[in-house]
């Protein structure tokens, strides 16, 4: 991924999404095939986990763009808000949020299997963009992504602090 304006502000979004929704079209056409495996959660609670989850990821989504605009990707490393805890807070809005949460909604395993092969998936196709940042920002990102996890936070590990990581010494 070369650092032009298109790789910094969109990332690994479009072919992230792209394969996203033909998991899902190949997890529907699995579901649609074997009824029976279903769940039988019922319209409530299905209604209330999709809820949850939505709500959750347009609430991190929205704490990401506040935390670092569109305009300002790649061109300074963020390390706090979300980014404090997550390197890629806008795609664990969807891979760790509303996907697991879509997934039970659909009342279906093959949904279940679709969110977790699309959250590993996801950090494959995240490389290029790390390798983008790592580029740019060299020993900075190295040791913020040592302490931050990708898409869910590093359980033992405390956030940093401060809008950019101080040197080590």
């Amino acid at each position: 991924m070369k650092p032009g304006s298109y790789a910094r502000i969109f990332g690994s979004g479009p072919p992230g999404a792209a394969a996203s929704i033909a998991l899902l079209a190949v997890a529907a056409w699995v579901a649609g095939r074997t009824p029976a495996l279903a769940f039988d959660l019922g319209a409530g609670l299905r209604i209330a986990v999709v809820a949850v989850g939505a709500i959750a990821a347009v609430t991190l989504i929205a704490w990401s763009v506040r935390a670092l605009p569109v305009g300002q990707r790649g061109r300074e490393l963020v390390t706090t808000g979300p980014f404090q805890w997550v390197r890629h807070p806008l795609y664990a809005a969807f891979l760790s949020l509303f996907n697991p949460a879509l997934a039970v909604a659909l009342d279906h395993p093959a949904y279940l299997v679709w969110a977790l092969v699309l959250h590993l998936l996801w950090h494959r196709l995240i490389q290029p963009e790390e390798r983008l940042m790592l580029g740019q920002f060299g020993d900075e990102y190295r040791r913020y992504a040592a302490r931050t996890g990708r898409f869910l936070p590093r359980l033992g590990r405390p956030p940093g602090s401060g809008r950019h990581d101080a040197p080590a010494r």
